[in-house]
């Protein structure tokens, strides 16, 4: 046995490299601050320029012996090995990323160390460490793991969590990240219709027999877009020196070029992927031989879903699938069993001719109703499995979106992206207990409440679809299951132990208000008057949409002059850039 600590003092010293990655440093760091929370032992840290003293916990391959003393054959890019090794402990990744996820891996597995959300985490008290003989290797089930919820945008959140989001605050300090430079639709980025269509309107695609300015994309066929889009994209890479991730991705619109020379190469293909693929891989040749390291992102959505026949993505092309037609009320296998014609059977048939030939294969998944932020969209469940699909299928990163607003906070969000973060590392964790850790963590004694509040709206659905544009008026949402949730959420405001849990619980509680409110009938006498109150209830969250891109007061007027929120007239979307 290694005694860490006893009686809040401790015979070891923390080590690292004299000349560590800074995140080295910082993993160490970490290690001796969430050692000392649990057990009120302060176990020195120096580099190894310093003469060993005592039993050592080595913090990064370069420290002291470490790269002599332990193999690190297995262990991938982000993946790390924690080892007793004599009279020490070693934990130590290839990169330092890695050797940070180890770091707190150790901290889980032996004091209990948990971040449930950028302002709530915890450690086990307790006043004597002692490990067993340790030899292990993780290494992330998925290369790419992105938790599209802006809580989870936190570096702290995302770091502790083994998240290498691209959206995240994760400075070099907390191990960098998966960086791209435009990960959405950038076709339009590549060549502006604004720019170039009044003069070169070949540029853009021919839809019956017109070529189109509004709502366009690219003709993938015309030499001169594709000398254009290399050169722009030559000049995003020079000019962006940390990304490692470019994107060359349709507009989010469903017009394709149906000219003669776009159509041909679509019509052998059997897909509108073929124009996009043929376009993407041309680019990528291009670019390998000076930018080794760099991949090219592309979408398959909506027109362009189905892979092509004969042509496959070149290796330093990431294809992201995208599954937005889908139903979350159960597992995408599951649905496609049941329905072989249906939606879910077409993705799963597009995953598996993707997977086939793709190296790297990524996802695009939805977590959340983009129409009613607030509504309850229960798919923890589903997307568990749907997760575990996905690495059958060899499917390299994921990306979960939900809200993604500035001000966050939709129904479930702190939950489903602490759960979501915990199985993209590991998709054979038990969701169970990774809901139960959370909800003892966050809420306390309020839990069980939670609990029981959170397995009735995932038993309400049922099999009623659930889909992330619905509206209010979902059979989902019947009085008798908002009654059983009122009483739940005021059973568990009740049990709250302080106001920091009371104030969470509350926030969740806006949920079935909107969903109340948004049902309510229009002759109710107390209808706007209730809305306003609800309005500033919001607010008092810091809560910035309730309904994606949609300015929050109109949001407001919108719940007031319709029943279920039906009449968005008015409606214009805040967009803003995300990269």
């Amino acid at each position: 046995m290694y005694l860490i600590a006893d009686g809040r003092r401790s015979p070891f010293h923390i080590v690292t490299g004299q000349n560590a990655h800074e995140a080295v440093r910082f993993a160490a760091s970490e290690l001796q601050k969430y050692i000392y929370e649990s057990t009120g032992a302060c176990v020195p840290f120096f580099s190894d320029r310093c003469p060993r003293r005592s039993p050592e916990i080595m913090v990064g391959i370069d420290a002291r012996d470490a790269k002599e003393r332990i193999s690190m054959e297995g262990v991938g890019p982000e993946g790390f090995r924690i080892k007793t090794d004599n009279e020490d402990l070693i934990i130590a990744g290839t990169t330092p990323r890695g050797t940070l996820y180890g770091v707190y891996t150790f901290l889980e597995n032996f004091v209990g160390f948990r971040c449930f959300t950028s302002d709530a985490e915890k450690v086990d008290r307790m006043p004597r460490l002692e490990l067993p003989e340790i030899d292990m290797v993780e290494n992330p089930a998925f290369e790419y793991r992105e938790v599209y919820f802006r809580d989870a945008f936190d570096g702290g959140f995302a770091a502790k969590n083994k998240l290498n989001s691209n959206m995240a605050d994760l400075s070099n300090m907390r191990g960098g990240k998966m960086k791209f430079y435009n990960f959405h639709h950038s076709f339009h980025d590549l060549i502006s219709a604004d720019e170039y269509f009044d003069s070169h309107p070949e540029y853009f695609s021919l839809v019956n027999g017109k070529r189109r300015k509004e709502g366009t994309q690219l003709c993938l066929t015309n030499p001169d877009v594709f000398e254009l889009s290399l050169a722009k994209v030559r000049e995003w890479i020079e000019e962006n020196p940390d990304c490692t991730v470019f994107s060359v991705a349709q507009n989010d619109y469903s017009t394709p070029c149906e000219c003669e020379n776009c159509r041909a190469v679509d019509e052998r293909e059997g897909s509108h992927s073929g124009t996009i693929i043929n376009f993407v891989n041309k680019i990528a040749e291009n670019i390998e031989k000076d930018y080794p390291h760099v991949l090219l992102h592309t979408f398959a959505y909506r027109y362009s879903k189905v892979a092509p026949r004969n042509i496959k993505p070149h290796k330093n092309v990431i294809v992201r699938l995208c599954n937005i037609e889908c139903s979350w009320e159960k597992p995408l296998a599951e649905l496609a069993a049941q329905s072989p014609e249906g939606e879910a059977a077409g993705f799963l048939k597009n995953l598996k001719e993707w997977a086939r030939i793709c190296q790297h294969l990524y996802i695009w998944d939805y977590a959340v109703n983009f129409s009613n932020y607030l509504q309850p969209f229960p798919n923890l469940y589903s997307m568990a499995e749907n997760l575990k699909l996905y690495k059958a299928y060899n499917v390299k990163g994921v990306l979960q979106q939900g809200n993604f607003s500035h001000g966050g906070k939709g129904a479930l969000d702190e939950l489903k992206s602490y759960v979501m973060a915990r199985l993209l590392w590991n998709p054979e964790r038990d969701v169970n207990r990774e809901i139960d850790d959370f909800l003892a963590g966050y809420y306390g004694k309020s839990s069980d409440c939670m609990k029981a509040y959170i397995t009735l709206l995932h038993e309400s659905v049922g099999d009623i679809p659930l889909k992330i544009y619905d509206s209010p008026a979902s059979e989902i949402f019947s009085e008798p299951v908002l009654e059983k949730a009122d009483r739940l959420l005021e059973a568990a405001i009740e049990a709250a132990e302080d106001e920091a849990v009371k104030r969470r619980i509350e926030k969740e509680r806006l949920a079935i208000t909107y969903v109340h409110l948004a049902r309510m009938e229009m002759d109710h006498p107390q209808r706007n008057e209730l809305i306003d109150a609800f309005a500033e209830q919001v607010k008092s969250f810091r809560i910035t949409e309730i309904m994606e891109r949609t300015n929050l007061d109109l949001s407001f007027e919108i719940m007031k002059r319709s029943r279920y929120c039906l009449d968005r007239t008015g409606r214009y979307s805040l967009y803003y850039i995300m990269r």
